[in-house]
């Protein structure tokens, strides 16, 4: 046979391409973690993130950093080892546990609820409709007034049947017409795995879940289910009025309601795992190790509802169609993307699989940190080289940051200089309302009257502006002014029971 040779100048201009492509592929791979660490460590120094961060790619690690406290008593720093709470995260997990009994022919999707629990009050809702937040049921509200009752209860799965049987308000909508987040939803699945499982919950996902992919660092972890775990980070807020100084959620008054409610019933949330753990689930839904691909491939297309429509949910760059259990992101641009978000008090996360270009983005974060998922997003569009959203900053909480450090009259003066620039800035009355019993709780009661007050003059048509204001006077101890507040709140909404019945308390009725 004939041996052919490449001339010496292409051959050396061969091998300096060779060359100059890795040098670039690699140029570019420093320059994304270059941009992703700016993004965070920015985020971080601004006290919009304490948390841990990984993304890769086709299974190569991009970029991997923690910041800030798991432990700020302790002086304990986050590292990769740290454990989170994934919030709603967790449901990913709910998913892929329904879809394994659905593999092995213990469920359809389309089943009946009921079929499973006979007692269970709506016949229409499916397995489906939970799945995809479509069936109309209402969010944890169920437990208000038997929580309002009796507080010292810790809430169950068994509790989430008797809760909605004797909840009066029944569905919010007819099932399957609307999408409405429902953890309620996501209990009842959890409940449903239990039944035909044979098992708990929390051992169910250990032995179907967490084993099969190698996650030795995650579980689940209640108020009913304690578990040991010196690298499980604290959950905190930032003071809302002081930036940089953090404080534990359970002493967090008010918080109870949330971490017993929210926090008790398993499916919805409760799973605790690291960085590493979330990429090896990553890696066995990839490698079929959790499901086959076409069992996989139904969460990962969007719902429909009765109309026909995608079911669609997000805001800013999250914009997102609900498949079941997962988020699909409807900018397909770098490819197609299946996430999950997940928030409460102390605790936001991310988890994003880009399953097309087998890229991953991991944000956990145990400091309470509104605005943080559209940055997560950020960080997938950075790997792509897209352009990340620039989001507004909150009016009202730099208002409540000068009223709190410079008094009211250079609150108000912050005020007027930015309330013009919307581009830059938003202001919101639900969360100004938020921020001043931020206050009120922490004892800065006459900065709270003022926070209440100008809420007023900001929203005069809101019955809760002066609703809340009222309560502030009352706690004052001004109980005409807190009467003239409650009188006009009521007039603005004459269905407001509560503002009523303190009304007639204070009129000795």
């Amino acid at each position: 046979m004939k041996e052919h040779y490449l001339p010496k100048g292409m051959v050396i201009a061969c091998l300096l391409l060779i060359l100059f492509n890795g040098i670039t592929c690699e140029s570019q791979a420093q320059n994304k973690s270059v941009r992703l660490d700016s993004l965070f460590t920015n985020l971080f120094n601004q006290h919009e993130f304490n948390g841990n961060v990984l993304v890769t790619e086709k299974g190569n690690v991009v970029y991997r950093h923690s910041f800030g406290y798991a432990d700020a008593g302790a002086k304990l720093l986050n590292t990769d080892q740290t454990a989170f709470n994934l919030a709603s995260v967790s449901k990913t997990f709910t998913a892929v546990a329904i879809l394994q009994l659905k593999q092995a022919g213990k469920l359809k999707l389309d089943d009946p609820f009921v079929k499973y629990f006979p007692d269970f009050p709506w016949a229409q809702i499916t397995i489906r409709h939970l799945l995809s937040h479509t069936s109309g049921l209402p969010d944890f509200q169920i437990f208000e007034k038997p929580y309002s009752e009796n507080p010292e209860k810790i809430y169950s799965l068994n509790d989430l049947i008797p809760a909605l049987k004797n909840d009066s308000r029944g569905l919010l909508f007819k099932t399957g017409e609307k999408y409405s987040y429902s953890n309620t939803g996501f209990g009842l699945l959890a409940l449903l795995v239990e039944k035909l499982s044979g098992m708990k919950f929390q051992d169910y996902l250990s032995k179907n879940i967490f084993k099969p992919a190698g996650m030795v660092h995650t579980y689940i972890e209640t108020p009913l289910l304690s578990v040991a775990d010196k690298n499980r980070a604290q959950r905190y807020e930032f003071l809302s009025y002081s930036p940089g100084q953090l404080k534990r959620i359970d002493s967090v008054k008010g918080d109870r309601v949330e971490s017993v409610i929210l926090g008790a019933i398993v499916g919805p949330t409760a799973v605790v795992s690291t960085t590493g753990d979330l990429l090896k689930f990553d890696e066995a839904l990839y490698s079929g190790k959790l499901l086959k691909q076409q069992v996989l491939d139904k969460a990962f297309m969007p719902a429909l509802l009765n109309n026909g429509e995608k079911v669609a949910m997000g805001w800013a760059n999250t914009k997102s169609y609900y498949g079941l259990g997962w988020m699909i992101l409807q900018d397909s641009t770098y490819g197609k993307v299946v996430w999950h978000s997940g928030g409460s008090s102390g605790v936001v996360t991310v988890f994003l699989r880009n399953i097309t270009r087998k890229q991953t983005v991991v944000v956990l974060d145990n400091v309470t940190h509104r605005g943080l998922h559209p940055e997560g997003l950020n960080a997938f569009y950075i790997l792509n080289n897209g352009n990340i959203y620039h989001g507004k900053r909150s009016l009202a909480k730099e208002y409540v940051i000068t009223l709190h450090q410079k008094g009211a009259d250079a609150a108000a003066v912050l005020f007027n200089e930015l309330k013009a620039d919307t581009s830059h800035y938003f202001m919101d009355e639900k969360e100004l309302n938020r921020l001043g019993y931020n206050l009120m709780n922490d004892g800065f009661l006459n900065e709270a009257l003022e926070a209440f007050k100008f809420n007023t003059l900001l929203y005069p048509g809101s019955f809760n502006t002066y609703d809340s204001y009222a309560e502030a006077l009352a706690g004052a101890g001004k109980k005409e002014e807190a009467i003239k507040m409650y009188e006009k709140s009521i007039a603005l909404n004459p269905q407001n029971e509560g503002g009523k019945k303190v009304l007639n308390q204070l009129k000795g009725k």
